[in-house]
């Protein structure tokens, strides 16, 4: 699966609302969240050469804003927008798009909460397990995968029904299971009911604990987790499950939620 990040070249032009760009700080920020996102998953952003003579201030084009201090607005956001810029990408032959703006504009995400809920978009449309697979780690930037998931995935029966919930389940995994952990990490019931009631349920295992054992490899760590948390997908007696833990100081600082299995129980009934 590729994706095209394409900026919105239009969306630099000054307007009445932002006549100048002291009036784009914030765009700016939010533009460069995006950026570094990007640079996280190894993707770059598109852009046509013409964005260079666009005015974005009343007779001020955006290479001499940049590049010859002409206009109004700090030193930073010039050397911002000028690092964004310094990296263009090339556009893939085959793919979905994500339209990339400074500031709100039509049809486009101006910063990277909504990038991450485009991307999201298009994962849970993927029909196959490999290519799921291939474009969920730029999806879900803060988990760690278990480094066999993908051979349970493909048992999944009837994957392309079962992909948008699946995707749902782990963004709630990897936006919040690390703040509820340090939240309640004395009493992790609060944090397994909490997960409960934004999706379908989430639950222990205790009577297979040994079961639940999964590898993970990051970096230069390779190391086994138990992951017993579990959701449960299509209904609590479903054979779909999500299991994983919340973090582990030898996986990127503890900065990771762990995602050790999608799909079937890993032991037998």
């Amino acid at each position: 699966m590729q994706v095209n990040n394409r900026l919105q070249e239009e969306s630099f032009r000054y307007t009445a609302d932002k006549k100048n760009m002291s009036f784009r700080v914030d765009d700016i920020e939010k533009l460069s969240d995006i950026n570094t996102y990007c640079d996280k998953i190894n993707e770059s952003i598109i852009f046509n050469d013409n964005i260079w003579g666009i005015e974005v201030e009343a007779d001020v084009e955006l290479a001499d804003w940049v590049y010859s201090s002409i206009g109004t607005g700090g030193t930073d956001d010039r050397r911002i927008v000028a690092e964004i810029l310094s990296k263009q990408g090339f556009e893939k032959t085959a793919g979905n798009s994500i339209l990339i703006s400074l500031g709100e504009w039509k049809d486009s995400v101006s910063s990277v909460k909504e990038y991450v809920i485009n991307r999201r978009k298009i994962l849970s449309k993927i029909n196959n397990p490999n290519e799921y697979f291939d474009f969920m780690k730029s999806c879900f930037i803060d988990s760690c995968f278990a480094d066999d998931i993908l051979a349970e995935m493909k048992h999944i029966q009837n994957f392309p029904d079962h992909a948008e919930e699946i995707t749902k389940n782990l963004a709630v995994l990897n936006d919040e299971a690390i703040k509820l952990y340090c939240r309640y990490k004395n009493n992790l019931k609060i944090a397994i009911d909490e997960i409960s009631t934004k999706l379908l349920a989430c639950s222990l295992d205790p009577a297979h604990r040994d079961s639940l054992w999964f590898s993970f490899t990051y970096e230069d760590i390779h190391t086994d987790v138990r992951c017993e948390p579990h959701l449960k997908l299509i209904r609590n007696d479903s054979d779909l499950r999500i299991y994983f833990y919340w973090k582990d100081d030898r996986i990127a600082n503890g900065k990771k939620v762990l995602i050790g299995r999608i799909g079937r129980h890993p032991w037998s009934k």
